[in-house]
């Protein structure tokens, strides 16, 4: 196995929503690896390359081991993706600080894991050389600046003061199905949006 020294990072972008879903005040879920596409790393990951029910680490702010952790998490995978299910460590004051600056920070927080290849080889992918990863070791995943990833989000975020309600499942959208829905990026009702966007229309056609 190669040393500590040799961990390499892999960022990724996420959608921030806000919903009740948990009975644990800080947890939150979030997509962090999409399977067999071609990552902006130049990267293509496997199923097999993480290992379901693995415990990580969430590190401080851009991946400061220096600073104690603030929170942890187990990493979740299905045919398509995987996902962390994490929790804050809101007893502490890094933790506390970090759950609100991804709240209020919403869409535009992003994310990276820091990880060590244990198994890949050099393959062709859409006639692009990729460096395929089977089997991986995730150390701890961590609130960066900027992310670098394929369609990752975070699926939900438990707030302080909120009543748990049966968790609904949602579709995954794509990047560009995200983009007609801004409405519900931002907690606004998509109906909401499409009656303002009529007001302004009529507006501007009797002027």
């Amino acid at each position: 196995m190669k040393g500590i020294d040799q961990m390499e990072k892999k960022l990724f972008d996420i959608e921030v929503e806000f919903k009740e879903n948990s009975d644990e005040t800080g947890s939150f879920k979030a997509i962090f690896s999409r399977f067999d596409v071609i990552d902006k790393h130049g990267d293509v990951t496997k199923r097999s390359a993480f290992s379901d029910g693995e415990k990580v680490k969430i590190s401080a702010w851009g991946h400061d081991w220096g600073a104690l952790p603030v929170g942890k998490g187990v990493i979740r995978h299905d045919e398509e993706k995987a996902w962390v299910e994490g929790k804050f460590f809101l007893d502490t004051v890094v933790g506390r600080e970090h759950y609100l600056t991804v709240k209020n920070l919403g869409e535009l927080q992003q994310w990276s894991y820091g990880f060590q290849v244990e198994e890949s080889e050099d393959g062709t992918v859409d006639n692009k050389k990729v460096r395929i990863l089977k089997k991986m070791r995730v150390y701890e995943v961590s609130p960066v600046f900027i992310g670098a990833g394929n369609d990752t989000q975070t699926l939900a975020i438990k707030s302080e003061g909120e009543k748990p309600e049966p968790e609904v499942e949602q579709e995954v959208k794509t990047e560009s199905e995200t983009v007609e829905e801004i409405g519900n990026e931002s907690g606004v009702d998509p109906a909401d949006v499409k009656f303002l966007l009529d007001i302004i229309a009529l507006e501007a056609k009797n002027e």
